[in-house]
């Protein structure tokens, strides 16, 4: 195939997606039809002339949503289940009958990836930091080149394809999130997007339910190594030691971290009101607009990939300076008097302590009392229990004079842990919800004052943005109109 256009020819998708059968065609007499451009899963936000592929979920269908997509105007549709009738679709449609649409919407990606041959394909994966790195990446090789990524965090088997596919021909860099929470996904996501450069963020303990260990962790995240493009070249966090035997020897690419061993080594790293400054091996200084000693680590990867595609170090800072945080990543909100840091869309052991850490760090500069809001980290197998227990001791720790928090609310069965290694020590008023209802909600609202600084923090699952909004919606006085008066906070 040729020319950008003939990718998307009908035929070529049908090709494309490992063959299939037409369940119908435009009619010989019908004016020719324009040629598909791009592939939507969600009928909702079909754009015209797009390929509908009709995926199943656990909770959703995507034929049962067919005519919606041909009323946004689908030029396709690619379905694993004839519909009852078709004769309502317009005549220049196409319909495609598959096996299987997700392993359909696979093969699409990986025939358009090999098809965009002159663009560079970048994948970052870790066990946290992929969508900051990927805005830092963005950021940086933006100002010269023309970039695409993913939005927000498309990562797995649905979002990695459909990064790829919504990639433009001229694109020079394609910038791809991958993850995972079972063995072998990363290799699946990897041979997909056949990366040229790939950036491991971090390791910890996440997903210990279907990776077993952190070294199972490890293993699965280097598994990105393993299936690169031929030359390819990697940039590699060695903080946690377990990541260490999967990498040796690593011929092409580069290690970095806070490790005396890392090749760019993170030193002096320090948080302030204006955000974290640090040094690379004594010798470069770095500054980034986000709060915490772990974006110094995302910054080292986008500063080694920044240099490694020829930007010098000034352009590279220039890049880094425009990153803002990405939503409910430690994102920082001014009430009035209050602030509020939203770092709700996700948690593991290494993040929870580092996300704490670095609100103290911020509070204890800001005047006011420090309070946590903290749920459930969800996924730990065996080790949960334990791990929640590590969090109340990261809260009692006592470091360069930083009191210990002055509230803690506790939110889900797994933080009994914490609950009750809190238990007994006065230097925290500790309060605790095992289920979030509207009136848990309302309840540890009520427990605020409007000179506190405001962490929350907690798994995807737990939800926990339903407590932003509802602090929000009380402090921020934005929201409020004239005839809505503050709520009393006594």
């Amino acid at each position: 195939m040729t020319g950008a256009a003939s990718f998307w020819h009908p035929d070529s998708l049908r090709a494309a997606a490992g063959g299939g059968r037409w369940l119908k065609r435009p009619v010989e007499s019908a004016a020719p039809a324009p040629e598909p451009e791009g592939v939507g899963t969600d009928s909702r936000m079909l754009a015209p002339r797009q390929v509908f592929l009709a995926l199943r979920g656990e909770r959703f269908d995507g034929h049962d949503h067919l005519d919606e997509a041909v009323r946004r105007g689908a030029a396709m549709l690619i379905l694993h289940r004839a519909p009852e009738a078709m004769n309502h679709w317009p005549a220049g449609l196409h319909v495609l009958l598959v096996e299987d649409t997700l392993k359909a919407l696979g093969r699409l990606a990986s025939a358009y990836r090999r098809h965009l041959g002159l663009t560079k394909f970048i994948a970052v994966t870790g066990s946290s930091g992929k969508t900051t790195t990927k805005q830092m990446l963005l950021a940086v090789l933006g100002q010269r080149f023309r970039v695409s990524g993913s939005p927000k965090s498309f990562n797995n088997h649905v979002g990695v394809p459909l990064t790829i596919l919504a990639a433009g021909p001229r694109d020079q860099y394609v910038i791809c999130e991958v993850g995972t929470n079972h063995p072998g996904e990363i290799a699946d996501l990897t041979a997909i997007v056949q990366p040229d450069i790939a950036v491991i963020t971090s390791i910890g303990r996440v997903h210990l339910e279907g990776l077993g260990s952190i070294e199972g962790v490890a293993s699965e995240k280097t598994a990105i190594l393993r299936a690169m493009a031929h030359g390819g070249w990697a940039a590699v966090s060695i903080d946690e030691p377990a990541i260490l035997p999967h990498i040796e020897p690593m011929e092409r690419g580069i290690t970095f971290g806070f490790s005396t061993d890392a090749d760019l080594r993170i030193c002096h790293c320090a948080v302030a009101s204006k955000g974290t400054t640090f040094t690379l091996n004594d010798r470069t200084q770095w500054r980034l607009p986000l709060y915490g000693q772990h974006h110094a680590s995302n910054a080292a990867a986008a500063i080694a990939v920044g240099r490694r595609c020829g930007f010098t170090d000034a352009e590279i800072q220039a890049g880094l300076l425009k990153v803002e945080a990405p939503e409910m990543r430690f994102t920082r909100h001014r009430l009035g008097s209050l602030e509020l840091f939203d770092d709700s869309y996700n948690a593991n052991p290494e993040s929870m302590k580092a996300s704490i850490r670095t609100f103290r760090q911020l509070a204890a500069d800001g005047g006011g009392r420090a309070v946590v809001i903290l749920g459930d980290m969800l996924e730990l197998g065996g080790l949960s229990e334990a791990a929640h227990a590590e969090i109340a001791a990261e809260l009692l720790e006592e470091s360069d004079g930083i009191a210990p928090p002055g509230l803690a609310i506790l939110v889900g069965p797994l933080m009994r842990s914490a609950l009750e290694a809190l238990a007994g020590d006065s230097r925290i008023d500790v309060h605790y919800a095992e289920d979030l209802d509207d009136a848990a909600i309302a309840d540890l609202v009520r427990l605020l004052r409007e000179t506190d600084r405001v962490l929350v923090k907690g798994s995807r699952g737990m939800r926990l943005e339903r407590i932003v909004t509802a602090v929000r919606e009380r402090f921020d006085a934005t929201r409020r109109s004239p005839a809505q008066p503050a709520a009393n906070t006594c």
